[in-house]
Order: C-alpha cells, then sequence, then structure tokens
C-alpha cells in the first residue's frame, strides 16, 4: 500500500513538472519511482530511457498505446508523464502473461498506477483504443512477424495491423520505433524467426506504406560491433545489440 501510495504521488508530482513545460523533469521523475523493479532499473543504462523518450515529447493527458508491453518497463515510464488525466494503453497476449509468468508483475504495475490499462488481444485481433497521440514499440517491431504455437501466437499480417493503427491515432500522432537491427535486406519472418530482429529498411517501408511520415532517426543506441547473425538473446550480445530509433509522424 505504502508502494502505491508513493507512486500515486509521484504521479501527481510528475504531471505538474509537465504542465509547466519540464516533460523531461516528468520522465526523471518516473525512473526515480521507488516502486520501479530493479532489473527494469539495471536495464537503464543500456536502453537509455530518459533520452529515448524524449524524442516521444510526451505531455499530460495524451493516450499513449505500448505495443507488446513485456513486464512494462516502458509503460511504467509513460504513465508519469502523462499524468492521471493521460491513459497509458499497455499491450500483451495471454500467451505472453502465461507463458512468462507476469500476470503478478501486470497486478503490481496496475494497482499503483491507475492510468494505466492493460489490454490483450493479437495485434490485428485486439480492439485497439481511439484517438492514440503516441504509440511505441520497444523491441518488439519484428514480432508482427513472430508465430508461436508455445506463446499461442498466429501468423499475423503486419500491414494491416499498421493500417489498423493509423487509424487509430490522431493526425499528428507520433509512432517510436527502438528495435534489434538486422542485416541489410534481411527477410523479416525469416529473420524474427531465426534472431528476432529486422532490417530498418522494412520498417520504414511499411511504415510509409501505411501512409506514416518519417520525422526522425538515432543512433543512440547503435552498436557497430554487434555479430548481427547471433540471436538477440543470446548471453554473448544480450543487451548489447545494434538498435536503431526511428520517429513517425501520422499524418
Amino acid at each position: 500500500m505504502a508502494c502505491a501510495t508513493m507512486a500515486a504521488l509521484l504521479l501527481l508530482a510528475g504531471t505538474a513538472q509537465a504542465e509547466d513545460g519540464g516533460a523531461e523533469a516528468a520522465i526523471a521523475a518516473a525512473l526515480a519511482a521507488p516502486d520501479r523493479p530493479e532489473r527494469q532499473r539495471a536495464a537503464d543504462a543500456e536502453r537509455k530511457p530518459a533520452a529515448i523518450l524524449a524524442m516521444f515529447k510526451l505531455a499530460p493527458g495524451q493516450r499513449v498505446l505500448d505495443v507488446v508491453a513485456g513486464q512494462g518497463y516502458y509503460t511504467r515510464l509513460l504513465a508519469g508523464p502523462v499524468g492521471p488525466k493521460g491513459r497509458v494503453f499497455a499491450h500483451s497476449t495471454e500467451g505472453l502473461i502465461a507463458v512468462d509468468k507476469l500476470q503478478p508483475e501486470w497486478d503490481r504495475l496496475l494497482a499503483s498506477h491507475p492510468n494505466v490499462e492493460l489490454l490483450i488481444g493479437v495485434p490485428g485481433l485486439v480492439k485497439l483504443p481511439e484517438r492514440l497521440d503516441r504509440v511505441l514499440f520497444h523491441l518488439t517491431f519484428h514480432d508482427l512477424w513472430w508465430e508461436s504455437e508455445a506463446y499461442r501466437i498466429p501468423r499475423m499480417n503486419p500491414s494491416g495491423f499498421l493500417q489498423e493503427l493509423k487509424a487509430a491515432m490522431v493526425p499528428g500522432g507520433l509512432l517510436l520505433v527502438v528495435d534489434h537491427a538486422a542485416s541489410p535486406g534481411a527477410e523479416p519472418r525469416a529473420e524474427t524467426m531465426a534472431r528476432h530482429r529486422i532490417d530498418p529498411a522494412v520498417v520504414k517501408a511499411e511504415m510509409a506504406k501505411a501512409g506514416f511520415t518519417l520525422e526522425a532517426e538515432s543512433g543512440l543506441l547503435a552498436n557497430p560491433a554487434d555479430d548481427r547473425t547471433k540471436l538477440v538473446y543470446d548471453p554473448a550480445i544480450r543487451g548489447k545489440t545494434d538498435r536503431f530509433t526511428l520517429l513517425f509522424r501520422s499524418d
């Protein structure tokens, strides 16, 4: 209960800072929240979330979708800057939550962050919220080409899902993609199934086809030393993959 109360106070404090034009301070407050799991704090050094979220231009009252939100790493960080009048829709699937035993973690997150809603369903089959201001794919854009019997993930239609996202977003909304880089020319489905990577050129092409405009790109998380022939979960490179960051606008 104490953690939930403290998280609520930090949520309000972060909102006040953001309303004063201090989105950077609101993000810092979210990063410093005492209820963040230690394993998520440990990932901050390699993920550089403050710099990544600065590209996203977060503000109070926004509606944000975190696609395939995993253990809620970015969900927690998004909840503070958008404040109690905003909404973060954390997306996952029944299979991912069940197989990875994530329900207790989500129960704790939802209890301490009243502006977060868990959205369950496979991309393309799940009903998307309306009037989305921001959409985030953090290391998950490639998963639109993933399929798994164990995780109950059927073959999906990436282009169709991206068109649904475009229709759900407000004009001028932003979509941010951070993902593991594949070798140029890699076929997305084969690459995803083998290594969980994707060629940034594929992302740009798919986003353009869905009607998005490339707004900015960053090499903040680039690592030229990454061996792109390895699976991203290989102990030799896990947490040190070459990652690209692309920001798109919904016109």
